[in-house]
């Protein structure tokens, strides 16, 4: 009898052990597919590979930037070991040639997210490693290769989904503490990065406990889709969620179920071509276990999964998506069968059928459609010595803003970076600039346009 009770309790010890894992997870979640009815708008895009990555790592993630009009991909931690965790490699695109250890992060990223602000010339990591570095806020400056640590989130997690709903506030789904198994970490808190305060608040609560779930947010709709919950489970749940620009808080509400069932860490990113929008999410681990190189397209024209994309070109889960504007997403890294990967490839939309531009969420807010190009006048004017500039985008096209004294010569590059369409803005700091009238030039390949401003010290 003893000995039948020593083997039970082994077995379930074993169990749990398995099931506590970074990578998969090796208790399979069941669950049934479909494959979306056919509609009458249509989505398609092309899979191309680019250079491999130097390093073969599980949960990294990535953000695409240009410099002086030179398009490159980060990729930040990922792996197993210290180094590995705290790596910053990109690719030049322009030549398809990365260089590795570009940077090192001041903590270990495991299944985090970056967000480019500021027009690129800065990348926001969210998330961390467990235990003890979990829910950490990194701010890396491109231009320098610098980093900077910011406030910790108000609950310490990785694992989330990370979305931008303005160059000011950034919303953290979700998460938990990179791990699969039925007593790892999960989450239903949602919250709100300010990045001018640099503080934290919490919105609306998610409808479930969540961890490596995907999705994206276009104005003033986020779409989430899969995850790893309660129990250990992975779920094929899907949820559309409204923001009120003016509270912060999320109506939430329930969607059509993914479509290849139960998933987990997928690499999603919003979509816009043309009139058309939606969310697109490839790859991924079909009950938390298996990898698979299916990809599937939310479209908000007719609120449902709209098949047409193509399957990426490796099955793989635990990576994330970043974007070239709306219209191409890059992904790179992740786990495929029993191993590790390097691929990087990258998705270009060719059509995105569907006339929903206008029918997006709620009030309109920063992320809204420009009818005009147009450079806005700063506030404060007169300043001392900080101000801000607003531009608008009918386009996604590459901006510079310069800064020229009274005589002509300029006197600082504000920007020089891709921007996607809608409307942005930049500080600018003249604390290097005695007091006089400046201006200051946007130009773009369709538009220039230039303005004064007084600085009053």
């Amino acid at each position: 009898m003893k000995i039948l009770i020593t083997l039970i309790i082994l077995i379930l010890g074993f169990t749990q052990a398995k099931g506590q894992n970074p990578d998969f997870d090796e208790n399979y979640t069941y669950g049934s597919s479909y494959i979306p009815a056919l509609l009458p708008y249509d989505v398609s895009g092309n899979w191309s590979v680019l250079s491999n990555s130097p390093n073969s790592v599980s949960r990294s993630c990535c953000a695409f930037v240009e410099i002086g009009g030179v398009p490159y991909l980060y990729q930040f931690g990922g792996g197993n070991s210290s180094n590995d965790l705290k790596r910053v490699a990109r690719l030049n695109l322009s030549n398809n040639t990365w260089q590795n250890n570009y940077s090192t992060m001041p903590y270990q990223i495991s299944s985090g997210t970056a967000i480019t602000i500021n027009g690129g010339t800065e990348i926001l990591v969210f998330g961390g490693n467990s235990p003890s570095n979990l829910g950490k806020t990194l701010k890396y400056n491109v231009i320098s290769n610098s980093w900077e640590t910011k406030a910790d989130m108000l609950t310490r997690i990785t694992d989330a989904l990370v979305v931008k709903h303005s160059e000011t506030n950034i919303f953290i789904i979700g998460g938990g503490d990179g791990y699969f198994g039925a007593n790892a970490l999960k989450t239903n808190k949602v919250q709100v990065y300010n990045t001018s305060s640099n503080t934290y608040s919490y919105s609306n609560d998610f409808p479930i406990q969540n961890a490596m779930l995907g999705g994206g947010l276009y104005r003033d709709t986020i779409i989430t889709a899969g995850g790893y919950t309660t129990g250990g489970i992975s779920v094929a749940n899907c949820y559309k969620g409204v923001i009120n620009p003016s509270t912060m808080n999320i109506t939430w509400t329930q969607i059509s179920n993914y479509p290849a069932g139960p998933i987990t860490r997928m690499a999603s990113y919003v979509a816009v071509k043309g009139t058309g929008v939606g969310v697109m999410f490839t790859g991924g681990a079909v009950g938390g276990s298996i990898p698979t190189s299916a990809t599937h397209f939310w479209n908000f024209c007719t609120q449902s999964w709209q098949p047409g994309l193509p399957d990426n070109t490796q099955a793989r889960s635990n990576y994330k998506a970043c974007g070239r504007g709306y219209d191409m997403v890059f992904t790179t890294g992740g786990y495929t069968t029993n191993t590790n990967s390097n691929r990087t490839e990258s998705l270009t939309y060719t059509h995105i059928e569907g006339p929903c531009m206008n029918m997006v969420g709620i009030n309109g807010n920063n992320n809204s459609i420009p009818e005009k190009f147009e450079l806005k006048q700063n506030y404060p004017n007169p300043f001392n010595p900080q101000t801000v500039i607003g531009f608008s985008l009918p386009k996604s096209a590459n901006v510079r803003i310069i800064v020229s004294d009274a005589g002509g010569k300029q006197v600082s590059e504000l920007v020089n970076s891709y921007y996607v369409i809608g409307n942005h803005t930049v500080e600018y700091n003249a604390a290097n600039l005695s007091s006089g009238i400046y201006f200051y030039t946007i130009i773009t390949n369709d538009f220039t346009q230039t303005r004064k401003m007084l600085l009053v010290k």
